[in-house]
């Protein structure tokens, strides 16, 4: 998490991570589909895509969260109908993964997108290591993703490297 923050407030990355509006494949015929009221942002960065979507999806209430960074380390509310994820779960270190995968399970309440980087990172921590911390297969992700989040997976895509799901929480 240290050297996370520390990539984060580096003056030569002003944007952080998650800097780049980049397209999110089929999200936007999920977010038509879904019509949510509130989103999570979950690992937002320094909030370029966070205000994004909020300018995009203006009739959705949406929140960012990531503990890297001051702005955007409180959670405000216990669940949110979408949690969104784009680029942010191969940069957690493999022990602590299922806690962030539980974690993103009890935060929405009815729908989760999650977008996983299968390839290493341009970027590297200051120990030397690539910034993607859990690099894994497509197949390996989707076993974790079944493991840990309760609903129904409803699409997988798989593009240049980039892992996409969508999941409708089981209803309780």
């Amino acid at each position: 998490m240290k050297q996370l923050k520390e990539l984060h407030v580096r003056k030569d990355r002003p944007r952080g991570f998650g800097g780049k509006i980049k397209p999110l494949g089929m999200f936007d015929k999920f977010m038509d589909d879904w019509n949510p009221s509130t989103a999570l942002d979950y690992g937002c960065g320094k909030g370029v895509i966070l205000n994004h979507l909020k300018e995009k999806y203006a009739n959705t209430s949406w929140e960012g969260y990531d503990p890297a960074v001051l702005e955007y380390n409180i959670i405000t509310k216990d669940k949110y109908d979408l949690v969104f994820s784009n680029d942010v779960l191969e940069h957690i270190e493999q022990e602590f993964l299922s806690n962030v995968l539980n974690h993103i399970d009890t935060l929405a309440q009815n729908f989760v997108w999650l977008r996983i980087d299968t390839e290493p990172a341009r970027k590297s921590l200051s120990d030397g290591r690539n910034a993607h911390l859990s690099l894994y297969p497509k197949e390996w992700w989707e076993i974790q993703v079944q493991q840990h989040i309760k609903g129904k997976i409803i699409y997988t895509g798989f593009k240049k490297g980039k892992f996409d799901i969508a999941l409708q929480k089981d209803k309780i």
